[in-house]
């Protein structure tokens, strides 16, 4: 069977390849099996932050002689190809490598993107394949980039055959529209909602010139398929974009999913939403795993100071700002301060570079053992696999999505008009999953976690989300006098 020849081949390749993850074994035959069985699979593993866990899936898929799809980040895709692919190569396997396919003489394996496995699905549909998505703890975030469409000035007029006549008339009818957009925006706003007549209007022009370009094919199509769109406002340029997105990203790939057989690989620690996005899409899940990874997991120390205020409340900044350069006294390695709030964080380096001078960098690699870092949740989340876990991270402020962006205002909207729980079924979930995979490093040296945000003590909610942070300890206090 697949699973008892998965596990052979991976012995040998292990004499030559010594891993440190103790379950690759189990993992290649669980893989083999669902594979065999044509099921749909969910593994959650910190495990997939790292390289350890590539034989156990490719292995498998060199032995199914069927062909399948291995979806993977695109940062990883050279060294796939380029690095460890060759090591399957002393195993006896006879293959070649072309156009980012592993070729045998029996079968192939796409080595994809999810981008450009909605490009080769959308221009031939395909069923009953394989497809092992290996980074699904940011497959929503990759949706929501790769679908987005910008239409920016240049697209009303370039790339498409019109005669200057009706290129002046669309050269008319943008200038108009920015009349209008600028003269109802207030200082410095940089997104804008559409009323009902701006928003008609767009449709019916896009409509009218839905051929002339395959941007605005594309762009008639997703408003007709009831994506979400608003305007982008360039105050500097005195420019204006339109901005497409769906509101639901796992709807726009219900079919992708339904229709082949599919093994879900996430780096969360533990599933808390995922299989909640797939039953929403009836999308069937079979099994759900979970594997601990090649590190002994650690407790997270975890503070929280009494007497928090609520972000809303008019000394929640000043007091905030003057914790967190008190946590930073006494710290030994590196400390992290997470906001996606740009003029807090800003703020925040900037006072803490007064007190600390050099040591506080925003946005930047620490180089030094005792430096402080200033970032976005979604900068350090990008670069906590290059860094050495921090000995502190210090979370000021909840990391809830932006609530000036429309499109965030049209979920809830929709949310609110189907009766259901919006905070529940989007804030909350969008908050954790960030706060979780940010704080993933510490359960590697047992690092503090500070959390500033007074929600976290003074909300049902917020304790419960404290409670989701796993393992933990508390700490009583940070200093003496605490």
């Amino acid at each position: 069977m697949l699973e008892a020849r998965t596990h052979k081949y991976l012995k040998k390749f292990l004499k030559k390849n010594p891993s440190n993850w103790d379950h690759l074994y189990s993992f290649g035959r669980i893989i083999a099996s669902f594979v065999r069985k044509e099921e749909n699979l969910l593994i959650n593993s910190e495990i997939f932050l790292t390289k350890e866990w590539l034989p156990g899936i490719l292995i498998t898929l060199f032995l199914n002689e069927e062909n399948s799809n291995f979806v993977i980040p695109a940062y990883q895709l050279q060294f796939l190809l380029n690095e460890h692919l060759p090591l399957y190569k002393e195993l006896g396997f006879d293959f070649s490598v072309k156009n980012n396919q592993i070729i045998f003489s029996q079968h192939k394996i796409f080595i994809q993107t999810i981008g450009s496995l909605l490009d080769v699905y959308s221009q031939s549909n395909f069923e009953k394949e394989v497809i092992i998505f290996a980074d699904v703890g940011n497959l929503k975030k990759d949706l929501k980039n790769i679908l987005r469409i910008t239409f920016h000035k240049k697209d009303w007029f370039n790339y498409f055959d019109a005669s200057l006549e009706e290129k002046n008339e669309l050269s008319k009818t943008y200038d108009l529209l920015k009349e209008k957009f600028f003269l109802r925006s207030f200082q410095n706003q940089t997104v804008m909602t559409l009323n009902i007549e701006e928003a008609n209007f767009l449709k019916k022009i896009i409509k009218q010139n839905a051929n002339r370009s395959v941007k605005l094919v594309k762009l008639n199509e997703a408003i007709s398929s009831g994506w979400f769109f608003w305007i982008n406002l360039d105050h500097d340029k005195f420019e204006w974009s339109l901005e497409v997105e769906p509101i639901d990203q796992f709807a726009e790939i219900n079919e992708l999913l339904s229709k082949n057989n599919i093994i879900f690989l996430s780096s969360l620690r533990r599933d808390n939403f995922f299989k909640r996005y797939l039953i929403n899409q009836d999308i069937k899940l079979n099994s759900s795993i979970n594997f601990k990874s090649s590190f002994i997991e650690k407790n997270i120390s975890i503070y929280i100071p009494s007497k928090l205020l609520l972000p809303n409340n008019p000394s929640f900044i000043k007091l905030t700002i003057n914790n967190c350069i008190k946590f930073s006294f006494l710290s030994k390695g590196v400390s992290i301060f997470l906001s996606n709030e740009n003029s807090f964080k800003i703020k925040l380096a900037t006072e803490l570079a007064s007190v600390y001078g050099k040591r506080v960098l925003l946005e930047n690699y620490p180089k030094l053992d005792n430096q402080i870092v200033c970032s976005s949740f979604d900068w350090w989340i990008k670069k906590l696999h290059l860094i050495c876990p921090p000995d502190q991270i210090i979370i000021p402020l909840l990391p809830f999505p932006n609530m000036v962006e429309p499109i965030n205002q049209e979920i809830i909207s929709l949310l609110r008009s189907q009766s259901k729980n919006w905070f529940r079924e989007f804030m909350f979930p969008e908050a954790f999953q960030t706060m979780d995979k940010a704080v993933s490093p510490l359960r590697r040296n047992s690092g503090k976690l500070v959390i500033l945000d007074g929600r976290v003590s003074n909300r049902k909610w917020g304790r419960e989300m404290l409670e989701m942070i796993q393992p933990q300890k508390s700490i009583t206090y940070m200093f003496p006098f605490d």
